[in-house]
């Protein structure tokens, strides 16, 4: 992309964190490509018009694909509901400190723009509202992210059973399987000897940004 396109899409998300232009009736994960830049409503929306507006000669998965897990993101962050105090001081965060506003964007728009999954966007808008609901710092969110990235789908199902153990997120087993190597790659993953545990990152990954369970509050 061109620097002053770049520059356009940054301020067009900028302007969609800090108010809702987008209809949270519909479903843009499910949309696919060409309904989705064919669709009259989504093809308005100022960060799609940036990101795939001037598109010339058919359709461009790339760009259209990144709009699309941009509205998911935008979607989900806006659908999710969090203390009004602590939206207005991130608001207030975000309007004042530079430095923060730019990480902010900066972040998000590198990681769904990496992302191979529509999912995963959903994740990331989720563990956003949590750093937002002061669950965890800016700089956690940072790993956190590096983790999602890494992160294969396919291994959450393990992360669903190990919740429900006795000791949640922890379970004794004497041999591996594929959905552990996987959940290792996102490095969530404690292993000595015969003991499997998911470590805080994962367990703040699942809780919050997989289940979207916002108001959890984990034990000291």
């Amino acid at each position: 992309m061109e620097n002053h396109q770049e520059k356009n899409i940054e301020k067009a998300l900028e302007e969609g964190l800090e108010s809702s232009a987008i209809d949270l009736t519909i479903d843009y994960a499910e949309m696919a490509l060409d309904s989705f830049i064919d669709n009259e409503i989504v093809r308005e929306i100022p960060i799609v018009k940036t990101i795939v507006g001037l598109i010339k000669g058919g359709l461009k998965v790339r760009e259209v694909f990144f709009a699309k897990k941009l509205l998911t993101f935008l979607k989900e962050f806006h659908s999710r509901k969090i203390e009004d105090s602590k939206l207005s001081e991130f608001q207030e965060t975000f309007k004042t400190d530079q430095k923060y506003r730019e990480s902010v964007i900066e972040q998000i728009l590198v990681l769904n723009e990496r992302f191979l999954e529509v999912e995963k966007s959903k994740i990331l808008a989720n563990l956003f509202l949590a750093h937002i609901n002061e669950k965890f710092s800016w700089d956690s969110f940072k790993d956190l992210s590096v983790c999602l990235n890494n992160l294969h789908l396919r291994g959450v199902k393990l992360l669903e059973d190990l919740e429900k153990k006795p000791e949640p997120f922890y379970e004794p087993l004497d041999h591996g399987s594929e959905e552990e190597a996987l959940l290792a790659s996102a490095g969530i993953i404690l292993r000595w000897g015969t003991h499997l545990r998911i470590n805080r990152h994962g367990q703040f990954l699942y809780i919050y940004g997989i289940k979207g369970d916002l108001d959890y509050k984990f034990p000291k």
